[in-house]
């Protein structure tokens, strides 16, 4: 069957009830003519003619024009923070954090062409189930862990106002901003694969307004750190050394516990609930001796300096370097995922003066997305 009566066929099959060919070609600036000659591929359609069409529809650029999903489609999800004087949750910080989510997706598509990321594992709704799937003493190596038993890379970039959780075709990806204090990391990791696993992602882009549900992401995170039998383990302990152990095991803030613990209705000893009211720092730090921190290297240091560290998997290092040593990748996008200067990095320098030219265009003009499905699809613009 003719590419554009399938493409033509797409669009219809999205055409919500009660919506006309001509009212589909108002909306889209078309005229009836043109649309209709062009549905019944006795017309080609122009890539920006395409995309009115799929965001009139709500469907996917992509899929309208190869019937395919897109290995590259992105959702996010964002970290926000309770504005007390608004009384409603924000992201101030979007704007800024939009240029590193654009930098990550585009390590994504350089390093995975042309069929994008292998897919995560399908996270489930109930925190215990993905409890289970963790392992036992997951926090401990969270962000190994999540990728090596969910399939769902984590990164973590400095200079980042908040945390995402990313889907990059079937691909989950949570961006975390480095910070030392490792138990709010370990929560900001658990709230983002909430996000993940509840389906909390929507349009990508500066533009799109959040639509957070923090507070799902929240309850989902508490139950996954800190499950019921975990939390009623504190009601059993007698003295702040037991408390302290037991926050450091379980990779949790004491204002976490807290807050669970208040949820639950838990009761505890004056000394423990006395321990949980110190800082998670002070709390250690009062403690160190008694449950085991006072070794070489300093465990709190080693967890402060992997929180706080910039942090890209290997898997996709590898595979992007794959795409730099055949010339098909950038080395400006390696130079900034190993945060090391370009000069530094590797890759095949052409044999002849013509090659150079063409290699310097791509490095230098590489074409848009929009482009390349213009391409693929013979589209004029």
């Amino acid at each position: 069957m003719d590419a554009m009566v399938e493409l033509g066929q797409r669009v219809r099959s999205r055409m919500p009830a009660g919506m006309s060919q001509n009212r589909l070609a108002e909306r889209v600036g078309m005229t009836p003519d043109a649309l209709s000659r062009a549905l019944n591929g006795r017309r080609g359609l122009s890539l920006t003619e395409v995309t009115s069409i799929a965001e009139v529809l709500g469907a996917d650029t992509h899929w309208l024009i190869t019937g395919a999903d897109d290995p590259f489609a992105v959702s996010v999800a964002a970290r926000h923070s309770w504005d007390a004087r608004s009384r409603v949750r924000v992201n101030n910080g979007r704007a800024d954090d939009q240029v590193v989510l654009d930098q990550v997706v585009a390590l994504y598509r350089a390093a995975y062409p042309p069929h994008g990321p292998g897919a995560s594992v399908e996270l489930p709704a109930d925190p215990s189930t993905l409890r289970d799937l963790l392992g036992p003493s997951f926090t401990r190596t969270f962000a190994d862990v999540t990728e090596q038993n969910l399939g769902v890379d984590v990164i973590r970039i400095p200079g980042l106002k908040t945390d995402y959780s990313v889907r990059i075709g079937g691909r989950g990806v949570i961006v975390l901003a480095t910070r030392s204090s490792w138990f709010r990391s370990n929560w900001s990791l658990a709230h983002e694969l909430g996000h993940l696993a509840l389906g909390h992602h929507s349009s990508y882009g500066p533009s799109r307004r959040d639509q957070p549900d923090e507070q799902a992401a929240d309850k989902f995170a508490a139950a996954l750190l800190l499950p019921a039998a975990v939390a009623d383990e504190f009601t059993t302990l007698t003295s702040e050394a037991d408390a302290a152990r037991v926050v450091w095991d379980l990779g949790v803030s004491t204002e976490a516990v807290r807050n669970r613990l208040r949820s639950t209705g838990s009761q505890l000893t004056e000394v423990v609930a006395a321990a949980l009211e110190k800082t998670t720092p002070r709390l250690l730090q009062d403690n160190r001796a008694a449950i085991g921190l006072a070794t070489e290297p300093d465990p709190i240091v080693v967890r402060e300096q992997q929180s706080s560290a910039r942090r890209v998997p290997l898997t996709l290092l590898s595979a992007l370097q794959h795409q730099v040593d055949r010339g098909s990748a950038s080395p400006e996008l390696l130079a900034w995922a190993l945060d090391v200067p370009v000069d530094d990095i590797d890759f095949p320098e052409p044999d002849d003066d013509a090659a150079a030219d063409a290699y310097a265009v791509m490095l230098t003009d590489r074409p848009t997305v929009a482009d390349l499905r213009a391409m693929v699809t013979g589209a004029a613009g």
